[in-house]
């Protein structure tokens, strides 16, 4: 076995680790397993893996970039089983990285054909292989804090499956155009001015592709603070809901109040008269029946998250929903208010919109809010729906008109940011929301 080819070819297969550590640098909070158990098992395969596929490639006369489409592909399937995030998200990561990586490859073929112009791609040089794995640990160490600070912010906060999926094969389109831009013949580079249009070229389209991403992180950032401050000024709308009726129903019964005193005295005066017990009974049923009614309650001690309940069991009730509540909330939660009353929100509004397209006596909505061992908060729903759930693959879409499901998918977000979980199902005609949040840190 020539032992160059055999450290060439392991050179170059090393460039898969700093590869690996960008990949899971956005999505480490994402993970099926233990982080620790995952980093372990990656060492093991990469120990293991590099250097007996390092020995194939070079008993076989195989390159590297002959096998790069395959190692891709594997590598792919590897990565997105050991993830809770959706295909379309790991996609996105993984084509990026490979992208960049790419760039790093060619910018080393360049290297090899610098020193030697007179070889090719099927000799590539140990000098190039660690060029090449040189380049890709420093852009690795570049890379890691954005990809693990701004990366995981997206991760957790873009839902929307068609943006990741553009995202991917914008990522693509420079991942296709470096794979076909790969110099078999050094030569070529140093025909005129080939090889300074092949830099420049490498560089400007790195440059455009990082570019490209920063847009797409402000870009959705303004979106996600944009909906983020939607939510605070709904919750504040209803907040000034629940707060005007309050003052309404405080002056109503002041004035009630100060009447008091009025109807005890015509009381005193019928007896005084000895007018009949039904008729006493009837004047005061009159002014029983006139005295206001406070039209909101407290079902906890948390005012935003009173609000919309207030809000939505309003709602519930005008389209002739029953309704049956089982509220425990701890007084002081590691949750932001925000995110809480977007998840309860998201979930009344389904099951609201579900509830209506039943007749009228099967309608109703089920909610408990509960803490477990102060460590978890459980949010479970149940409501009558009619039976046919509309689903996009394995996922539910939303029971509301034209609705895409985004509702529900922010609720597993928002879970899964809390290191919680948020299951969805259905028994006959009835649909089940199921959401754990953990309270401690």
């Amino acid at each position: 076995m020539n032992m160059n080819a055999y450290l060439v070819n392991l050179l170059s297969l090393l460039t898969l680790i700093p590869s690996a550590i960008l990949c899971f640098a956005p999505v480490a909070g994402r993970l099926k397993f233990k982080k620790r158990s995952v980093i372990t098992a990656l060492i093991l395969i990469f120990a293991i893996i590099l250097p007996l596929l390092s020995y194939v490639e070079t008993s076989l006369s195989l390159s590297y970039n002959s096998l790069i489409l395959l190692l891709m592909i594997v590598c792919f399937i590897v990565y997105n089983a050991l993830l809770r995030t959706h295909f379309s998200q790991s996609l996105c990561c993984f084509v990026l990285v490979c992208a960049l990586m790419s760039f790093m490859g060619n910018f080393a073929i360049g290297f090899d054909a610098y020193l030697h112009p007179l070889s090719d791609l099927e000799h590539y040089s140990i000098e190039a292989a660690g060029f090449q794995l040189f380049i890709s640990l420093l852009l690795c160490a570049l890379l890691y804090y954005p990809f693990s600070k701004y990366g995981a912010y997206l991760i957790d906060n873009l839902n929307l499956n068609s943006i990741w999926l553009v995202a991917s094969m914008i990522s693509g389109i420079f991942l296709g155009y470096n794979l076909n831009n790969i110099v078999e013949k050094y030569s070529t580079l140093h025909t005129n001015k080939v090889a300074r249009a092949y830099y420049v070229n490498m560089t400007l389209f790195l440059l455009l592709l990082l570019l490209l991403n920063v847009i797409f992180y402000f870009l959705v950032s303004f979106l996600v603070e944009k909906a983020k401050t939607e939510d605070r000024n709904r919750i504040l709308e209803m907040q000034e809901e629940r707060y005007l009726a309050q003052q309404q129903y405080l002056k109503d019964t002041g004035r009630s109040r100060h009447d008091f005193r009025h109807i005890l005295r015509t009381l005193q005066e019928m007896l005084n008269e000895d007018a009949t017990p039904q008729t006493a009974r009837d004047f005061l049923n009159q002014y029983i029946e006139k005295l206001p009614v406070s039209d909101s309650a407290d079902y906890c001690a948390d005012p935003a998250v009173n609000a919309v309940l207030n809000h939505y069991l309003k709602m519930a009730d005008k389209a002739g929903i029953r309704t049956s509540l089982k509220i425990i909330l701890p007084e002081k939660l590691e949750i932001d208010n925000i995110d809480l009353c977007s998840i309860l929100g998201n979930l009344l509004e389904n099951a609201i919109a579900a509830c209506q397209d039943v007749a009228l006596e099967h309608r109703f909505i089920s909610l408990t809010i509960s803490p477990e061992q102060g460590r978890e908060l459980y949010i479970a729903i149940s409501n009558s729906f009619d039976g046919k759930p509309s689903l996009n693959g394995s996922r539910y879409r939303s029971t509301k008109k034209d609705g895409s499901g985004i509702g529900l998918l922010s609720v597993s977000t928002t879970a899964e940011y809390y290191g919680g979980s948020a299951s969805f199902f259905h028994e006959g005609t009835v649909f089940y929301s199921n959401v754990m949040l953990k309270m401690v840190p």
